[in-house]
């Protein structure tokens, strides 16, 4: 074939009939290298591909990188659709071989540090993503990744996450128009929301209820929404219906985000990603509002010198503590966040142990919050103890993260059956019935379940937490303290442990608490939308007379 016509094809970017050609040529492993090779670019670049077409690219480009090894596009780009696909086993020996060969080489020390944050080896990810910000430290998406690693791992201190959230804000920003401020005073504040993740998402559980609350007389509502439009889902529609106004911002840049929300003449900015996946950090340090506030998707300081505050309760972050975070603190009453009521949910099951002949530990939080500490302290209940552990990720995890967590586990249990791992996903009603396996829910650390948490207490089952030494690493903490459950915070990893140990040994105690938890829960400031949606208004407004008073 004349190459002239696929890269004709290329060119046109009509990659499905580009592939087409190439295979009717035959054998694709018999064909030429530079063929083979705008195949599985192709592939990398078909918005028509699925993750069997990735792995398909992925074998293409090791096997011209094998015949090869200066061939580093061919590395790079099995470093694109390996981390696409999540498959992992052609990548991965070519990334530390490399890297022993060239230790400075930035694509694959960041594909390295994505891969081994992927799989759950989160200390060795912020290694890794250490060693790259001090070859590049203009690197914005490799500093972004460090920081919010280090919510993950326990030899950190908030001190020390400070200063590197400061660092990150010393990056040259985006070239535009210095923000002006006006203050002038209006009828409606005009109150923005801005996130990647209105959808089915731990975000909307939280916002829904407190947008229903909001007072349209008051506020006008406005979404800016990075979420891919091909993802919207029920929960997207609902919270359209809410907001007076709706922009979906995924692909405009951080510049034509900026100028629109200062068009829009937003008041208040509340931005719901922090430095999680999705987020436009970017242009909120070149500001977008007069005031610019974070809360509920990012609990701990951005260290941006234009987040003006920082929504939480006195539980999660102390007073003599606020020097560690760069945000002025909001202290609400009780709770930084509290959930709608669901509408349909299961009933409250009987204590699982008094019908089965073991006692029932269990976790539906993300398995990246799974940190070796935990692992270890939750093996060591288990070996010590008639107690078995049921693991759900409250995310889609692929096959390899549970045998690499299951690796891990390997390496501490006596005995390999304590252990279950559930992998579905399913209908949040069908999923919040699975807790009624669970006699006591375990939390991570340092790195606490929040929606997990709120879910298993309203499903009668109480949750051991680890008392912490952050916003991040107290949230269990203000949640327990909230429901006045003191008694299931542990102070440190052996109290954790022993409270595990002895609340088995009292089957009759967890028995009477999880016959009375859902009606406690239901009534206390969890679930309390109406206070704290008044309570959150109430700050937003009084943060706007100071503003516009000056």
């Amino acid at each position: 074939m004349d190459n002239s016509k696929l890269l004709n094809l290329y060119n046109q970017k009509k990659y499905s009939e580009l592939e087409f050609e190439i295979e009717l040529l035959g054998d694709l492993e018999t064909q030429p290298i530079p063929v083979i090779m705008i195949y599985a670019v192709s592939k990398a670049l078909n918005p028509s591909s699925k993750k069997e077409d990735f792995v398909k690219a992925a074998h293409f480009f090791e096997k011209i990188y094998n015949q090869d090894k200066n061939n580093l596009e061919a590395l790079y780009n099995l470093i694109i659709v390996s981390i696409r696909c999540g498959v992992y086993n052609y990548v991965t020996p070519h990334l530390i071989e490399r890297h022993k060969t060239n230790n400075k080489d930035q694509k694959v020390i960041e594909a390295l540090s994505k891969i081994n944050f992927v799989l759950g080896n989160i200390s060795e990810s912020v290694h890794y993503l250490s060693k790259l910000i001090k070859i590049n430290p203009n690197y914005p998406s490799a500093f972004e990744e460090y920081i919010i690693s280090l919510n993950y791992i326990s030899n950190k201190s908030q001190e020390e996450y400070f200063k590197q959230a400061l660092e990150f804000d010393k990056l040259p920003k985006i070239n535009c128009e210095p923000f002006i401020k006006i203050n002038n005073k209006k009828s409606k504040i005009k109150l923005a929301f801005l996130s990647p993740d209105f959808k089915m998402h731990s975000v909307g559980f939280f916002l829904k209820g407190v947008l229903e609350k909001i007072s349209k007389k008051d506020f006008e509502i406005i979404a800016f929404s990075n979420l891919d439009t091909k993802y919207h889902d029920p929960m997207t529609g609902d919270l359209k219906k809410i907001f007076n106004k709706w922009h979906d911002i995924k692909n405009i840049s951080d510049l034509e985000f900026v100028n629109l929300a200062r068009s829009l003449d937003v008041d208040i900015l509340i931005d719901l990603s922090g430095f999680t996946l999705g987020n436009r950090i970017q242009a909120l340090r070149v500001r977008c509002a007069p005031i610019q506030i974070s809360w509920l998707g990012y609990c701990n300081t951005t260290g941006i010198e234009n987040m003006d505050y920082l929504i939480a309760d006195h539980n999660v972050v102390k007073k003599n503590e606020e020097k560690f975070y760069s945000e002025k603190i909001l202290y609400l009453p009780n709770i930084w966040s509290a959930m709608s009521k669901p509408k349909d949910f299961p009933d409250v099951n009987i204590l699982p142990v008094k019908s089965n002949s073991i006692f029932t530990f269990g976790s539906f939080n993300n398995f990246y919050k799974l940190s070796d500490e935990t692992i270890k302290v939750w093996s060591k209940i288990l070996n010590n103890s008639n107690s078995r552990l049921v693991l759900k990720s409250s995310s889609i995890i692929d096959v390899k993260v549970v045998e690499n967590l299951l690796k891990k586990f390997k390496q501490e249990l006596s005995n390999q059956d304590s252990l279950v791992v559930i992998q579905n996903n399913l209908p949040r009603e069908e999923h919040l019935r699975q807790y009624n396996q669970i006699d006591v829910a375990l939390d991570p650390f340092p790195y606490p379940g929040v929606t997990t948490s709120f879910e298993s207490v309203m499903m009668g089952v109480p949750v051991l937490t680890m008392r912490g030494f952050n916003f991040n690493s107290r949230c269990g903490e203000s949640i327990n303290l909230n429901l006045e459950m003191q008694e299931f915070i542990a102070t440190n990893s052996e109290d954790y442990y022993l409270k595990a140990i002895q609340l088995q040994k009292d089957p009759t105690k967890l028995e009477l608490l999880r016959g009375s938890l859902r009606e406690k829960v239901l009534a206390s400031p969890l679930f309390d939308v109406d206070n704290f949606s008044e309570n959150f208004c109430n700050t937003l407004k009084k943060v706007w007379n100071n503003h516009i008073d000056g």
